[in-house]
């Protein structure tokens, strides 16, 4: 009854209380359009390409002076290939101009602040207009419908933050939580048995049917669960995010909780890019939202697709236009179909910024997720990069890039971080770097782990691996 109530009833009104007007109408639409051919979608996104070139020329600086200095015109564009004229745009440019970014017709209302770091070891803020919200958001429940979730149905959220950072939430809030996205947050900055049993009897007594959650900690939880019996964990599917699903994760994953899992591919600057349908074939592009290229310096094959980085252009955020945005990761676009019969392209092989899993004197796990977000989401003043070394089992090494921001408080708060995830017994050195190196593969790691895994979970790894 209450799952009904929901869906039809309160879900709707909150979403227009909360700017999100016409969200599912939007929701109907993608559903929709997404068994639309696939030439009608290359077409709709060649209409939306153009206009938000016009648009970012127009009311922008930054596009203004990048397309003239690359002699673009964004009045004659006809297909997507004319884009290879204009560089790649990085992280570090997106941090530097910003305020030139920004569509100078959009009032400072309009726009909707949102920050996150670690992919590159950057604190990162994107601004996206009130128009763009809904259909953005639709795109993500599209996503989650695919699961077999439904609108009203309770969501279990995993985020690498430690349960005394969570806050304490408000009768209002509750209310309100329950009644409309009905989420239970189940915080695991750091991964051991204790909350892994704290985790599950979660789950048992909020009894949601979808748990999304970066594939590090679920791929622990699975451990624990296959180690210690539990059964009857009542999922109806699991997305993995934010990080790499490796083979033997999955396998595990689906396992433990009798259920199928979906590996999704989001971002908190463009959303939802590329997630896995039902047939689990490769990952099918948000095409109505975001258009995707890939770089090809990895070559081209007619029967399998181009492979190479990950380019990014926003189809819908007028408020600060994102074109050509380098993403760092890599990946393929293939040439086939799926036989789900949607028309939106497929993405496969997607392989991010690897981080090492760390692990405390304890012997805990860290999720490097975690480490992104205390070392930099909670340092906002900080533009430098950072890198996580673990040579001993008690002992980091932070590196950190030059930057005017960084005072012997802001170190001393980096160092009051790691001993809160990691234990008193962490000890902590700040290394300042000009440059951040890379692996030999030119390649960035946000955290490098130069010991081995505590003999327990290397067993453990090696037997979900075979």
């Amino acid at each position: 009854m209450l799952r009904s109530f929901v869906k039809h009833v309160s879900f709707p009104f909150f979403a227009n209380r909360e700017g999100l007007k016409g969200l599912m109408q939007e929701v109907r639409s993608l559903e929709d359009s997404q068994f639309w051919p696939a030439e009608r979608i290359m077409q709709m996104q060649q209409i939306l390409l153009k206009k938000v070139m016009i648009h970012a020329y127009e009311h922008t600086k930054f596009y203004r002076r990048r397309f003239q200095e690359a002699g673009f015109n964004p009045y004659t564009f006809r297909h997507p290939d004319a884009l290879r004229s204009l560089p790649a745009l990085t992280p570090e440019e997106v941090r530097d101009n910003l305020p030139d970014m920004v569509a100078d017709n959009h009032a400072p209302g309009d726009l909707h602040l949102s920050q996150t770091g670690g992919a590159a070891g950057l604190q990162m803020r994107f601004y996206h207009s009130s128009a763009c919200l809904a259909k953005r958001q639709a795109a993500m429940y599209r996503f989650e419908k695919w699961t077999g979730w439904d609108f009203g149905e309770p969501v279990g959220v995993v985020l690498p933050i430690r349960q005394d950072r969570m806050g304490h939430p408000t009768v209002k809030s509750l209310i309100k939580n329950e009644l409309f996205r009905r989420q239970t947050v189940f915080p695991a900055a750091v991964i051991d048995d204790a909350a892994c049993e704290d985790f599950l009897h979660k789950i048992v007594k909020k009894r949601p049917t979808l748990i999304r959650t970066f594939s590090s900690p679920l791929h622990d939880l699975a451990r624990f669960v296959q180690s210690s019996g539990w059964a009857d964990i009542p999922l109806k599917a699991v997305v993995s995010t934010g990080e790499p699903l490796y083979p033997h994760q999955r396998r595990s994953i689906s396992g433990a909780f009798n259920c199928p899992v979906f590996d999704s591919y989001r971002s908190r600057g463009v959303g939802p890019i590329a997630q896995e349908c039902e047939v689990h074939q490769g990952m099918h592009i948000n095409a109505e939202c975001l258009y995707i290229e890939v770089d090809g310096l990895n070559g081209y094959d007619e029967h399998h697709g181009r492979t190479g980085g990950l380019i990014v252009t926003d189809l819908l955020n007028f408020g600060m236009p994102l074109i050509r945005y380098s993403t760092g990761d890599e990946g393929t676009l293939v040439n086939r179909t799926c036989p789900c019969g949607r028309g939106l392209p497929l993405l496969e092989q997607i392989t991010g910024r690897s981080s090492d899993m760390l692990v405390s004197p304890e012997g805990r796990c860290v999720v490097p997720a975690a480490l992104s977000q205390y070392l930099i989401g909670e340092a906002p003043d900080l533009v430098g990069q950072i890198q996580v070394i673990q040579d001993r089992i008690d002992h980091l090494t932070i590196r950190m890039t030059k930057d005017p921001a960084l005072t012997p408080e802001n170190m001393q708060h980096q160092k009051t971080m790691i001993e809160q995830l990691f234990g008193p017994g962490m000890r902590v050195h700040i290394e300042i770097v000009d440059e951040m190196p890379r692996e030999k593969s030119g390649k960035y790691l946000f955290t490098r782990r130069l010991i081995p895994l505590p003999a327990r979970m290397a067993e453990e790894e090696a037997k979900m691996s075979g």
